[in-house]
């Protein structure tokens, strides 16, 4: 009895000490058991005998597993009762019991459906070894890493994805992105993204719903979705429930700490005041004013103000909850999941208002997914999930307060100056400032402008009722499906505008004397705007797969699809119209041997943006591939061992695409209105009203499409332990729906036309390669990817240039035109003996441009294409995942080059709008000056009102967007099995994860990702997030 109460008193310490950790979950916990433990050693073989190279072997007591080696031995820690997992692709799973001996040794067996694994394609899934399309996939589970933002999530992970974040302010700050890059300069360049199967966003799904991401990117993954699919396609499929004894539930927390990475630096007062005073010519701020600013001795009257540290705060708070249960059993299988989210801006917050003007948001998250088994062939599948978001916004946006604080420079104005007492006996404050835009107080804006609210709710629906026909015909299943999405967004806007006043000087007791610039508004306003739209879906599919002779794989598929689609506060009648498309889709695949594979894809669809007898469109796609690897000649060669598994795969197809710019519709129709442009007729001029044409249709309006072909190779080596998987892609995309705009005004159209004039060629390389090893307790997985894409304008409605360089033909998409900066000119007489600059007066110090053609005057005739597009060519990531017994390491970089942006705009240009408007940044102290004459100075000469030569679009502000970014780091510890079994727990995890830990880039001014030409949007975010995962 002594020893039993010994071991149970023993057992409820350890809970104890583990519910503690519960509740300190910064609290690193580093203990591991080693009583009992000894290392049990053997060899796995296949059914031939020979060795099997790269069997995880895993003690599930411990979760430390290890691999096999080349000639199939392991070597691992266990204690006698514990059980070895051995695992394998290919292979059925075996468990062993350690018992007395120290030795463990088997034959693993070929597991048949082990090799069906199956991957989501487009209109269903395949067998992984029958993919011959260019899919990359990734299951969420392996994403150590987590993220918010699913498109964040994938930016740098997944092969053939172009992405970039352009913000950091929560709930705008989901990247924007491209799969293999830009194909047309149309106007939808995104992917189609379905969400179960269904055209919906992911922007705000949680991360914890998701079971896996497809990325479908060659014509023969796509063209199923024919019209649709052009750009690529997403596959998102959410997590269903298992059969299971019981329920299995995990719940996460998260809490932590934001700030904001890299922000624009603005400069001091005093040397504001002393630039203006070089850059005039003339002194207008005296030694004793800039003396007294840069002291601080009078601040109301000698301000000295950082826009930016009166508006930003160093840190702010977000957490995140989430609880999914599963399970059920032969009947019924569900999965359940609710999340809340809250995330806070870094903006400042009046104490002295009723309302907050920091960013506040707030989302909910749920889904229920239900599969009730009718009868042993049919299938009823529930699927309902939506997102709530509360958000609290301030009465201007983020690109208006950068606005401000770069419009205002820091000695104009201080924030506020004393006004009297409170009730309480506090100070009471009043805004300085006035309603004049070099005088408007960004603080007050921020803080006194009142308030946005949004509350945005989507729920989306599907029921899918399946039926297996194998009965009577093997092979044989078909589906129905329909879903109803329904969104709304409700904006309340409560702004306001406070009272300004100016300080005239102090009277004779020291007092500040204030005059008042204007009256404020004593309430907050009131506005409301509304967004409603709600879409539905009909699907209909049939599919067949049969093996016959054993190596005969037949299959084929083929859908039907209706959409609908209703904007229910539409500002335009034409646009109150239902949006709708239909198509049919079909797909044959054959494989022999599981060796040589075949597939055709077709897809057949319908748009009303196209006239009779042109608005559906035939799109078809085939592919072939060779999995060399499974010939009897390479698995009984020795190349095996080095190379087991060995695919070569080709594709080519026809894609297209039929939007718009501006979300027009009927383009083809000619529409006619009336009140544009009339006549002047009789003795008295009378004005007469004239009858014209709104919109010009065009009758021949037809698909944009595109020709894709794709080669690729995937392989294996010593035994899985390397992965590489590589495509070499090229698109060529033509007949680009474009608004005309080389049509002469004598035409006398007033909106342009469509038509199908443009062309445009997009090829590159995409590839994943991943190296797996595990020794004794440790293991480790290294990954990479990298993206190169390269787009080519081939044709487009281009005016007629002069100068053949100047062509937009033959260059990138959106690339970039400039004049080419040859440093600065150091003297009168080497402006005297340089091509005439007509961009107003040049004087030393002022930027030298190249003259191209050689005519002797530089003028916009010699722009040309410089540098890259802002979208970049080349994204990749990489990284590793460690795991030493309880311990785990995740850490990720990501990057881009061959990116460019330009820099200008107010704020950034120095005294661009003259007088003492606008601020500074500390770059500009360095500047070419008489006394210093330097060419690699950052700022040419300064001058008051901007001088136009220097600060022309050119190489001179041309910067490399390129970085490379620490993007997440993540250190784990899982507590062992046995310890947490007295609690009930069959999981217990404590994390730290780190997002945005730091950037590397040639630019540094603020975060090159942003891309703008003065930084002016919220910067990215760096987060300190403390987690626990609980499973029960």
């Amino acid at each position: 009895m002594k020893n039993n109460y010994s071991l149970t008193r023993s057992s409820g310490k350890r809970a104890s000490f583990v519910a503690l950790c519960i509740l300190m979950v910064m609290v690193p916990v580093f203990v591991w058991a080693q009583s009992g433990k000894q290392q049990i050693k053997g060899q796995v073989l296949d059914g031939q005998g020979d060795a099997l190279i790269g069997v995880a072997v895993r003690n599930l007591t411990t979760a430390v597993g290890v691999i096999t080696d080349i000639d199939g031995f392991y070597a691992i820690e266990a204690q006698k009762g514990e059980i070895l997992e051995f695992s394998y692709v290919g292979y059925n799973t075996v468990k062993k019991e350690v018992g007395n001996s120290s030795s463990i040794s088997l034959v693993m067996t070929e597991d048949v459906q082990s090799l069906d694994e199956v991957v989501v394609v487009g209109m269903g899934t395949q067998r992984k070894a029958s993919v011959i399309g260019s899919i990359a996939s990734v299951r969420m589970a392996d994403l150590k890493v987590p993220s918010r933002s699913l498109e964040n999530a994938l930016v740098g992970r997944m092969a053939g994805i172009i992405g970039v974040q352009r913000s950091g302010e929560p709930g705008q700050d989901a990247s924007s992105f491209w799969i293999r890059g830009i194909s047309t300069f149309g106007a939808n360049q995104d992917p189609l993204v379905l969400v179960d199967g269904v055209e919906r966003s992911m922007t705000n799904i949680s991360p914890e719903e998701i079971e896996s991401v497809s990325i479908l990117k060659d014509a023969s993954a796509t063209a199923v979705y024919g019209v649709r699919a052009a750009n690529g396609v997403v596959l998102v499929t959410t997590r269903k429930g298992e059969a299971s004894e019981k329920p299995s539930i995990e719940l996460k927390m998260e809490y932590g700490v934001s700030q904001l990475t890299r922000m624009p630096k603005l400069l001091d007062g005093a040397s504001f005041m002393e630039l203006y005073n070089e850059a005039n010519g003339t002194p207008i701020y005296s030694d004793a004013v800039i003396e007294a600013t840069r002291l601080g001795t009078d601040p109301y009257l000698y301000p000295n103000v950082n826009w930016f540290d009166e508006i930003f705060k160093k840190n702010s708070d977000n957490s995140n909850i989430s609880l999914n249960v599963h399970g059920g059993g032969k009947v019924a299988r569900y999965f359940v999941s609710v999340g809340i989210m809250n995330e806070h801006g870094n903006y400042r917050d009046n104490p002295a208002n009723s309302y907050k003007s920091n960013i506040s948001l707030t989302k909910y998250n749920y889904r229920a997914n239900v599969d009730v088994s009718l009868s042993k062939s049919t299938t009823l599948d529930l699927e309902l999930g939506g997102w709530l978001i509360d958000s609290h916004n301030p009465g201007m946006t983020s690109y208006d307060l950068f606005d401000k604080a770069y419009t205002q420079n820091p000695i104009n104005i201080p924030v506020r100056y004393p006004q009297g007492y409170n009730e309480d006996g506090s100070q009471r404050y009043v805004w300085a400032g006035s309603n004049s835009i070099t005088t408007e107080n960004p603080a007050e804006r921020l803080m006194g402008s009142g308030y946005r609210t949004e509350f945005k709710n989507q729920f989306n629906g599907q029921a899918r009722l399946s039926q297996d026909f194998g009965k009577w015909v093997p092979g044989l299943k078909a589906n129905i499906a329909f879903s109803f999405d329904a969104y709304t967004k409700n904006i309340t806007k409560r702004t306001k505008k406070e009272s300004y006043y100016m300080a005239t000087g102090r009277d004779d007791a020291g007092n500040l004397e204030l005059k008042q610039m204007s009256i404020g508004d004593e309430y907050l306003g009131y506005a409301t705007e509304q967004e409603v739209n709600r879409a539905m879906e009909l699907k209909a599919q049939v599919s067949y797969e049969r093996v016959f002779n054993t190596v005969h794989r037949v299959g084929g598929m083929a859908m039907y699809y209706h959409r609908d689609y209703r904007d229910g506060t539409a500002s335009e009648a034409i646009k109150s119209l239902p949006y709708r498309k239909q198509g049919l889709a079909a797909r044959a695949t054959y494989s022999y041997g599981d060796r040589y594979f075949a597939e055709f894809n077709i897809g057949y669809n319908g748009s009303e943006n196209f006239p009779k007898g042109q608005r559906f469109g035939i799109f078809p796609a085939g592919a072939i591939g060779y999995l060399i690897s499974n010939e009897k000649f390479w698995q009984n060669s020795s190349i095996n061992n080095i190379v087991s598994m060995l695919k070569l795969k080709g594709s080519m197809g026809l894609v297209g695409a039929e939007a718009l710019p501006d979300n027009r519709r009927y383009a083809y129709l000619t529409i006619v209105g009336d009140g544009l442009g009339g006549y002047i007729f009789g003795p008295n001029e009378t004005n007469y009203g004239g009858t014209g044409e709104n919109q010009y249709g065009v009758v021949n309006l037809t698909w944009e499409k595109g020709l894709k072909s794709n080669i690729g190779i995937q392989a294996e080596f010593f035994g899985g332990a390397v992965s590489l998987d590589v495509d070499y892609f090229y698109e060529k995309r033509k007949d680009i729906l474009i608004q005309r705009n080389s049509l002469p005004g004598i035409a006398g159209i007033n909106d342009m036309p469509f038509a199908n004039l443009g062309q445009m060629e997009n090829k590159g390389i995409d590839g994943t390669i991943e190296y797996n090893k595990s020794i004794r307790d440790f293991s480790m997985r290294l990954y990479a990817n990298g993206t190169f894409t390269h787009n080519t304008v081939l044709d487009q409605d281009q005016p007629d240039y002069q100068f053949k360089y100047q062509n937009r033909v033959g260059k990138r998409h959106n690339q970039q035109f400039g004049l080419i900066a040859l440093g600065y000119f150091n003297d009168e007489a080497e402006i005297a003996n340089s091509p005439k600059q007509q961009f107003g007066t040049v004087r030393p110090g002022d930027v030298k441009y190249l003259d191209v053609n050689g005519d002797g005057i530089v003028d916009s005739n010699d722009q040309v294409a410089i540098g890259y597009s802002s979208i970049p060519e080349i994204v990749y990531g990489f990284g590793t995942q460690l795991m030493w017994k309880g311990f785990d390491v995740g850490i990720f970089f990501r990057g881009q080059t061959r990116v460019s942006y330009m820099l200008g705009g107010e704020g950034f240009v120095p005294f661009q709008e003259g007088g003492d408007r606008g601020n500074l940044f500390v770059e500009a102290m360095d500047r070419w000056t008489v006394e210093n004459p330097r060419q690699d100075a950052f700022y040419p000469r300064l001058s008051i009102g901007g001088s136009t030569n220097n600060y022309q679009e050119s190489t001179k502000w041309q910067v490399d967007g390129s970085f490379l970014r620490l993007a997440d780091l993540e250190v784990g510890y899982s507590f062992p099995k046995k310890w947490i079994a007295p609690m009930f727990l069959t999981g217990l995890r404590i994390y730290f994860h780190g997002t945005n830990l730091a950037v590397f880039s040639p630019f540094k001014m603020w975060d090159p990702e942003i891309g703008k030409g003065r930084g002016d949007a919220y910067p990215l975010q760096r987060k300190y997030n403390f987690g626990l995962r609980v499973n029960f």
